[in-house]
């Protein structure tokens, strides 16, 4: 998360000299990469040098939100994740900032990835987009063909991610 934030923060100081505009970054991610995305959001970015964050809006492609339940999972013997840390890495339990974020999962995920994808949803009203109104379900993708489809400019998460830009 950090060194997310430090590249974010690089860009956006940084990014013009090198052909980026920093006034339109739109941030985005799929799985703990969307876990990532929703962190840019709660950064105090104010202790990092800046007035307001340092983008413009995000993806959040089935994303995790809630670390809480991976305390229970047999690979937490390796992330030795608490209660504390899954809390304090948890986006949907923090405050955002007030860009919006287009939350997507595919329709054919588990319960959990569509879970955490409401979760988020509901837990940060004010980073709705406007005229979404709910989290972009996917039809016919699961968690790993899902990103397909921003190979087609005229699907909805295409759309809803261009839009970002003009937002």
């Amino acid at each position: 998360v950090d060194e997310s934030r430090r590249a974010l923060a690089w860009l956006a100081r940084e990014g013009g000299t090198h052909g980026a505009t920093p006034a339109r970054i739109v941030v985005g991610g799929h799985s703990a990469g969307g876990h990532l995305t929703a962190m840019m959001y709660t950064a105090d970015w104010r202790a990092a040098g800046f007035a307001a964050p340092p983008f413009h809006g995000g993806v959040s492609l089935s994303g995790l939100h809630d670390l809480r339940p991976l305390t229970l999972f047999s690979a937490n013997a390796d992330w030795k994740l608490d209660d504390a840390e899954a809390t304090r890495m948890s986006p949907a339990l923090a405050n955002p900032a007030s860009l919006p974020l287009v939350v997507a999962v595919g329709a054919g995920e588990t319960p959990e990835f569509v879970r955490q994808s409401q979760l988020l949803w509901d837990a940060w009203p004010a980073a709705r987009p406007a005229g979404a109104h709910g989290i972009l379900a996917i039809a016919r993708r699961h968690h790993f063909d899902v990103v397909f489809d921003y190979t087609d400019p005229r699907s909805a998460l295409t759309q809803a991610t261009l839009a970002l830009f003009d937002a």
